[in-house]
């Protein structure tokens, strides 16, 4: 009778050991390269919402922007740059609409009403950012684009006027 189970399950431990030393020495190789690969997460593409909830009418969002760009309503709370933007679909289904929910006239923050954008003075614009009045500048918009079901804003940008 030969005895050999002790040399197998050493030879077994040190294969297996081997094994996941090159597993980690794989992963430490190939982890660099994802990185270098992918876009950088700015706040150039920023997703906002899925589009089948966009859809659904206007909606408030509160986002975190990654720096501070001096957008109307920004705030800053502990190095966070805080927004609010309203995100409508464009009537048509032409895309969608991003506009800063902060009103440029009253100096204070919109609110969402049946069929249009209010401040605390009174002024009105549409879910696009276009003025009601004539005299009323329109309100900070922002480049939007159609992802893989996500609408996006590029908030390093905003556009010289609503849509």
């Amino acid at each position: 009778m030969i005895e050999r189970a002790p040399a197998d399950l050493r030879r077994y431990a040190v294969l297996a050991v081997l094994a996941v030393l090159a597993v980690f020495a794989v992963t430490l190789l190939v982890r660099p390269f994802i990185f270098s690969w992918s876009a950088p997460r700015d706040d150039s593409a920023y997703p906002l919402l899925a589009t089948a909830e966009a859809d659904a009418g206007p909606r408030l969002v509160e986002i975190v922007l990654n720096d501070a760009h001096g957008l109307l309503g920004e705030v800053d709370r502990d190095e966070q740059h805080g927004l609010t933007v309203v995100v409508a679909p464009l009537p048509g289904g032409e895309g969608y609409s991003v506009v800063g929910a902060w009103s440029p006239v009253g100096d204070c923050a919109l609110t969402l009403a049946a069929d249009r954008l209010t401040d605390c003075d009174g002024h009105a614009w549409t879910f696009g950012g276009v003025p009601l009045r004539t005299d009323d500048p329109p309100l900070q918009a922002f480049p939007t684009s159609e992802r893989n079901g996500a609408v996006f804003a590029d908030f390093t940008s905003p556009m010289d006027s609503a849509p």
